[in-house]
């Protein structure tokens, strides 16, 4: 036990047993105003965002995180005496420790720099319990939920439109965890079948725009959105947040419900891709299909590297619907300025962000426009489900 944690069971665990109050509304004991800034809240987001590797399972991790902070200031604003940073700090940590041990050195660190700005006493004892009784209680409704299930294995004998890859598929156990949010999945109709009029039609879009050399502003903004996306969006998030402050309560909200959807929605398009299996565009340029009205062409390559999974639904797609569905359900149509591969991007819309994010895997070469129609539809239709 790390000495942090004897301190916390020590101490903390045992002020909430020896008194701790809850304010009821009206009643003698009801907890003061707000306190404290969402600052710590943000501070731990990215800290929360630097500890978490990116991979397409990322928002899963992020959401146990913020769900438990979000918990965490709930209770400790209806307590007395209770320090809401101290529960962000605890709640935060904890959860980061258990699934990120490895850095649990930096995360021990960050905790007692929060701890250093809240004064020694009860406030800081029961903030603490309360932020480590969220986390623990968040630790213990996913255990044995399926997460890195090594039985889970994608295979498929080549065909047409069928996705078979030399490299493993990524994180392929992801669309079986347990769920994060309730209501049905997201009916999505799935990929064009190859030779139908759409899929000919997507198929001529990204052979044209998505091929490399082929157009020099369409291939830039492509590069651009081909960054781990989590923290491109998030990190645009937390800077317009710092310079448009919320209350502490409505920032954990918001970024509760921006990461259990977008974990949610991942969750549902990576049961597509494992259930599909729908072959990427460079596949399906330079395969004969069978179809007498495409022709294979040889040497097709596109602007971006093709990622190890298959192409319907795109994880970026619902990832963008979700971020942008759940901001504007919070915030509004925000504009937000992205730091991607080459020079900012201001957008004035999440409308105009939104655009350009689907359009960049089609000009990068690695979608067809139905894999990021269903995508958004599945990224859209849970975050307002999730905000609602």
């Amino acid at each position: 036990m790390n000495p942090i944690h004897r301190y916390l069971t020590g101490i903390t665990l045992a002020a909430v047993a020896a008194g701790l109050t809850v304010a009821t509304p009206g009643g003698s004991g009801a907890a003061a105003a707000e306190p404290e800034s969402a600052e710590v809240a943000l501070a731990w987001q990215g800290t929360a965002l630097a500890t978490v590797p990116f991979s397409p399972a990322q928002a899963l991790y992020l959401s146990f995180t913020s769900t438990a902070v979000d918990r965490a200031v709930r209770k400790s604003l209806r307590t007395t005496s209770s320090s809401e940073a101290a529960a962000v700090a605890l709640a935060a940590h904890d959860v980061l420790v258990e699934y990120f041990p490895g850095s649990a050195g930096t995360l021990d660190a960050k905790l007692a720099e929060t701890l250093a700005t809240v004064p020694d006493g009860p406030a800081q004892d029961t903030g603490a319990a309360i932020g480590a009784q969220a986390a623990a209680a968040m630790i213990a409704s996913r255990v044995d939920d399926g997460r890195g299930d090594p039985a889970i294995v994608y295979s498929a004998e080549q065909g047409v439109g069928v996705w078979v890859d030399a490299r493993p598929f990524a994180a392929a156990w992801y669309g079986f965890v347990d769920r994060i949010v309730g209501g049905p999945p997201v009916v999505v109709d799935g990929p064009d079948p190859v030779g139908s009029a759409a899929y000919r039609t997507d198929l001529a879009e990204v052979q044209a725009d998505g091929r490399s050399g082929a157009d020099a502003a369409k291939a830039a903004t492509a590069t651009f959105f081909n960054v781990p996306a989590f923290a491109l969006y998030r990190n645009a998030l937390i800077v317009h947040l710092q310079a448009h402050p919320l209350s502490l309560r409505s920032t954990t909200d918001l970024f509760k419900d921006l990461d259990r959807a977008t974990a949610e929605a991942m969750r549902q398009t990576w049961r597509h891709k494992f259930t599909k299996g729908f072959w990427r565009p460079t596949a399906a340029i330079t395969s004969n299909d069978g179809d007498p009205l495409t022709d294979p062409v040889a040497g097709w390559t596109s602007v971006l590297p093709v990622p190890p999974y298959p192409d319907y639904a795109s994880g970026h797609g619902t990832l963008t619907g979700a971020f942008a569905a759940t901001v504007r359900c919070h915030l509004g149509n925000i504009p937000l300025t992205l730091n991607g591969a080459g020079d900012p991007r201001i957008y004035a819309s999440l409308g105009a962000l939104e655009h350009d994010a689907f359009m960049s895997r089609i000009w990068g070469g690695i979608h067809f426009r139905d894999a990021m129609e269903d995508a958004y539809l599945i990224g859209h239709t849970v975050a307002r489900r999730t905000c609602a």
